[in-house]
């Protein structure tokens, strides 16, 4: 019995493991704003993976997450600039996602594409201002805007 219970024990702790090393903290929408580089309204267009070294995967049950080199990354058709802080941001731009993140690409085209949002991006490469919860519903725009002006 002992023996079962110490297996049961490491076994729970592989999993907790896994579990924190594919999760963030959330962050709040205002530290996000602040950080953000750019904020932009935009739609979907398109989600691709690209592997480790950079060649394009087509296969829908690619996956991204921990041992992984693939990437998830989302084509974005900008519609509007909210705000930036390094002009000009592109028409389109490529967001590449956290690697950590346990996607499929299948099923993120599916859900991803066509979907219209606030982005939340840094950097010149349109990098997720964090991992988690940078695409934010147009609902929040008043609010978002709001953390801009302060």
């Amino acid at each position: 019995m002992r023996v079962a219970k110490r297996f049961l024990f490491i076994a729970l702790l592989c999993l907790a493991a896994t579990v924190s090393a594919t999760s963030v903290v959330p962050k709040p929408l205002a530290e996000m704003v602040r950080e953000a580089d750019h904020v932009v309204v935009a739609t979907i267009t398109r989600v691709d993976m690209v592997d480790g070294k950079g060649r394009l995967l087509t296969d829908p049950e690619s996956r991204t997450g921990p041992g992984l080199a693939n990437q998830m990354r989302l084509h974005l058709e900008v519609h509007e600039v909210i705000a930036t802080r390094l002009p000009p941001v592109s028409r389109t731009i490529r967001v590449p996602l956290w690697m950590m993140w346990h996607y499929e690409l299948g099923t993120m085209q599916k859900h991803l594409t066509g979907q219209r949002g606030i982005f939340l991006l840094t950097g010149r490469d349109y990098q997720p201002v964090y991992p988690a919860n940078f695409q934010r519903s147009l609902d929040e725009r008043a609010e978002i805007q709001r953390l801009l002006e302060h």
